[in-house]
């Protein structure tokens, strides 16, 4: 339940999906720990965990900065909510953080999906290739396509 004193930024944000995924829809940064309880009353953490849970929010500020967190929250709050109605929005493909893990270890198909939500009309399945008389794309060259496509939007 706590953040490594020596996480790096991706552990994390790792930490932090995990917990809030771990612990449901009811997770706020901004809620102390000592504040949540069931619905039968008892409270979730005892002392030791409120001081550990304190401490590890702390440590996952001060790692990822002011934004960063709260964004991460969100994101995963949304990938919870879309699998309790067996829908899968594309919201998070919206989201920088989203983007920036696809780019780094996103697979080929993942990123081609994203592909083919940001640009419909463009050719990115095996399909979609093969249609047109190319080859499949590598995963290199969906990451650079990605990568190209996410700088555009982001100086518009």
């Amino acid at each position: 339940m706590y953040l490594p004193k020596e996480a790096t930024s991706r552990q994390a944000i790792a930490w932090l999906k995990r917990f809030v995924h771990d612990f449901g829809l009811g997770f706020h940064l901004d809620t102390s720990p000592d504040d949540y309880s069931t619905p039968d009353g008892l409270r979730c953490f005892n002392a030791d965990e409120c001081r550990i849970l304190e401490d590890s929010i702390h440590r996952l500020f001060k790692t990822l900065g002011d934004e960063l967190p709260y964004e991460v929250c969100a994101d995963e709050a949304t990938a919870m909510l879309a699998e309790l109605v067996h829908s899968k929005p594309p919201l998070k493909h919206h989201s920088p953080v989203f983007q920036q893990e696809l780019l780094k270890s996103g697979t080929r198909e993942q990123i081609i999906e994203w592909l083919c939500w940001n640009d419909p009309n463009g050719c990115y399945t095996d399909d979609d290739s093969a249609s047109e008389g190319y080859s499949p794309l590598t995963l290199a060259q969906v990451r650079h396509i990605m990568d190209e496509q996410v700088r555009r939007q982001r100086s518009t």
